[in-house]
């Protein structure tokens, strides 16, 4: 068994490695990193092969720490391998540790699609020095809609207010476009940003967005869907596609025009788009995984739940320290970092992706 590194000639080699894998998130595609790269991260794949054959994987995105040589390595919905395989997992971190040492890297975080209780898992990231992370980057927690039953079973299974939504919207007039030019992110970042201010939280530029759409959409790996009402657009979506899945990450709308409910049925034509392309499951992406009311995703959460999806918990963030010293000082560097984005922000010290 050897390790190499993964470059742009391999990339549909590595896509398809990570979209037939059972934990194959579009975070861990090649295009995310691409994307990254364009925004202070550098992307580092390293892949393990058995006879020409990739048998485990990851997709690092580094950055680098200002002021020191020293950088961080996080790897999105990472790695892509059998967890159940200590001696493989073991093997994959030697391979990272070796670029790390390289790159001068603090420590590696990861947050891979492991089940919260998957106890064989969980002892085996102990066992090999692994770390529960302070704080999570992405959602821990999230609702996956199965795809393959029928438009109407799917439609019979959601919540009654649910359902009478989407029957509103559509009496109202409400239409869905799928727009996967400049012109639909353009949109989306307008209603994006109306959003953000309505609900105190921090948005990226929209070139960031309409990066998205340049590296992402033309392989076929996301889009975006606006909902129109009396001709203005009132509410958008961006979706990413890889392998078996959708995800929804992004959503926005309109506040004056949110009694038509167009992100029911913006939903619901996401769906409808998704079956026809063959995609097996939809994501709704992070809720809270101990939602309470007064929890700044509790509407979220309830928007979400009315779609009736399977509730998954992954273990979450996990840190693996190269530096003790360096890897503990930089966490609390950025804990007291974003807990004052969070003041200046929202007037209060909050965190979207608490428990």
């Amino acid at each position: 068994m050897n390790s190499r590194i993964i470059t742009y000639p391999d990339k549909d080699r590595w896509n398809e490695f990570v979209a037939n894998s059972p934990n194959s998130s579009v975070l861990q595609s090649f295009e995310w990193g691409e994307l990254k790269s364009n925004f202070g991260w550098k992307p580092l794949r390293i892949a393990l092969e058995e006879n020409s054959r990739i048998v485990a994987g990851i997709s690092i995105l580094k950055r680098t720490v200002p002021i020191t040589k020293h950088a961080l390595f996080y790897a999105p919905r990472g790695p892509i391998v059998d967890f159940h395989n200590k001696e493989l997992l073991n093997r994959l971190l030697g391979a990272i540790e070796k670029e790390a040492e390289r790159h001068h890297a603090v420590s590696l975080k990861i947050d891979p699609e492991v089940a919260e209780d998957d106890r064989v898992a969980v002892t085996n990231l102990a066992a090999l020095g692994f770390e529960r992370a302070r704080k999570q980057v992405q959602p821990r927690a999230t609702y996956i809609l199965n795809l393959e039953r029928d438009l109407d079973s799917l439609l019979a299974s959601f919540e009654e207010k649910t359902r009478y939504n989407i029957r509103l919207a559509e009496k109202k007039g409400v239409v869905i476009r799928e727009e996967p030019d400049e012109h639909g992110i353009a949109h989306f970042h307008a209603l994006y940003r109306e959003t953000a201010k309505r609900d105190s939280f921090l948005v990226h530029p929209e070139a960031y967005y309409q990066k998205i759409r340049q590296l992402l959409f033309p392989a076929g790996l996301g889009t975006t869907f606006i909902a129109y009402y009396e001709h203005r657009p009132i509410a958008a979506v961006i979706i990413f596609a890889f392998g078996r899945t959708i995800w929804y990450m992004y959503g926005a709308s309109c506040s004056e025009c949110r009694n038509v409910m167009p992100n029911h049925l913006l939903h619901w034509e996401v769906i409808k788009w998704a079956k026809e392309r063959g995609f097996k499951e939809y994501d709704l992406w992070g809720i809270p995984a101990d939602p309470q009311e007064g929890h700044p995703l509790y509407g979220v959460y309830r928007f979400k739940k009315g779609f009736n999806g399977a509730l998954v918990k992954y273990v979450g963030a996990y840190d693996f320290p190269y530096s003790q010293l360096f890897h503990y000082a930089l966490e609390h560097g950025v804990a007291i970092w974003q807990n004052l984005r969070s003041l200046l922000t929202k007037g209060k010290i909050e965190d979207s992706l608490s428990e």
